[in-house]
């Protein structure tokens, strides 16, 4: 019988989430001489005026990153709660919240890297893959709470 990770895979997802405002921050400083306002952090206006526009979109793809991780944050957590609730199989658990922390890290990667309309639809395509995983988990806790009632 296999073990179930699951429950890892939500500090793993939260690193993951937290990683983009990480990378931004550097992204900000490096192109602004080192130096990065942390009193104000969420005011770019100090950005637009001091580092060049390829470097800021970079940081706001980065910051929209890292917004789009915690946004998605509770739907996936709810979906580990409720897979574990409804007793799935540790190899669905773990495929499941694997396949979907992996897909978040290609999501990022691709949401910070992309400057092209054309390429972006690879980024949408991932996102729309990865939530179809998480609510599958959802569906299958569901069917299982129904089957066990």
């Amino acid at each position: 019988m296999a073990s179930n990770y699951s429950f890892y895979s939500i500090p793993i997802y939260w690193f993951l989430a937290l990683a983009p405002h990480a990378y931004a921050v550097a992204v900000a400083k490096k192109a602004n001489k080192g130096y990065w306002d942390n009193t104000n952090p969420r005011n770019t206006g100090y950005l637009e005026k001091n580092i060049p526009k390829d470097a800021l979109a970079k940081y706001e793809r980065a910051e929209a990153a890292h917004a789009n991780g915690m946004e998605n944050a509770p739907y996936f957590i709810g979906a580990v709660l409720a897979g574990n609730l409804a007793n799935l199989p540790a190899s669905t658990m773990n495929t499941y919240t694997g396949a979907y922390i992996s897909m978040r890290l290609i999501y990022s990667v691709l949401y910070i890297n992309t400057t092209t309309l054309k390429n972006s639809r690879a980024r949408s395509i991932v996102w729309l893959a990865s939530t179809f995983a998480l609510f599958t988990l959802y569906v299958k806790a569901a069917n299982k709470f129904l089957a066990d009632s």
